[in-house]
């Protein structure tokens, strides 16, 4: 079995890199599954305070699916790959450790939807971010469309997924795609040290937090405010 994603340890952060240069860290079934248990043994590791997915070489985070798998895959393999890349990006999503993609050129298709599962994405000044499935005659399969619009609102995520617009990485932090842009990646001072302050959040603080700014239905009133008591009791405790 080919390594398709490379795990490294240092401080409290777990890197995952996806490692496919030669193409763009496209993303086939075998990567997925090591992306899904890389995720696994991030969320079972309390060693582990961050989670920072990139793409290996210098081109490209990902430029998504495998094309030349996905086509060759029969109707029942194809759904079970549709089926199965939500399942790894959602458990990304609901992991309660902070996750960020460091977006070191392109972002593309399926792996604009990876960068889109993570807490922070984080760019370079070479940084592209498109949605072009639409120009091969299907839609977004991972999630895409449901969280562009989420964070960008139906408009924007519109212009990104229907016109299949590239986004630059000035572009991107302007509308909110990007949090942040670091001029030398995973090699500048600056992005340690907003791996560092990641690192420094309480895990139930962050957790906690977590779970009310992704909750929808979330109020000031109710049981709303029962969980503010419970949870400021709980980091009282601590």
């Amino acid at each position: 079995m080919s390594q398709k994603v490379n795990i490294v340890k240092r401080k409290q952060v777990f890197e995952v890199i996806l490692n496919h240069p030669d193409k763009l860290n496209c993303m086939g079934f075998e990567m997925l599954r090591q992306l899904d248990d890389a995720v696994r043994n991030a969320g079972d590791d309390p060693a582990v305070r961050v989670l920072l997915i990139r793409g290996a070489g210098e081109r490209a985070f990902s430029t998504g699916a495998d094309l030349q798998e996905f086509r060759s895959l029969s109707d029942e393999k194809a759904d079970e790959w549709i089926a199965f890349g939500h399942s790894v990006f959602n458990r990304i999503e609901g992991l309660p450790k902070p996750t960020v993609a460091l977006i070191n050129g392109y972002a593309i298709g399926g792996g604009l939807e990876l960068a889109l599962a993570c807490d922070f994405r984080v760019g370079t000044p070479s940084s592209v971010l498109a949605s072009v499935e639409l120009q091969h005659g299907w839609l977004p399969g991972w999630g895409g469309m449901a969280r562009l619009r989420r964070f960008i609102g139906e408009s924007r995520a519109k212009e990104v997924v229907i016109l299949s617009e590239k986004i630059n990485a000035h572009q991107a932090l302007e509308w909110g795609l990007l949090s942040r842009i670091f001029d030398s990646g995973a090699e500048d001072p600056e992005f340690e040290q907003f791996l560092d302050h990641l690192s420094g959040i309480s895990p139930l603080a962050f957790k906690q937090a977590k779970a009310v700014l992704m909750d929808p239905d979330r109020t000031t009133a109710g049981p709303d405010v029962q969980f503010d008591i419970l949870a400021m009791k709980a980091a009282r405790a601590k």
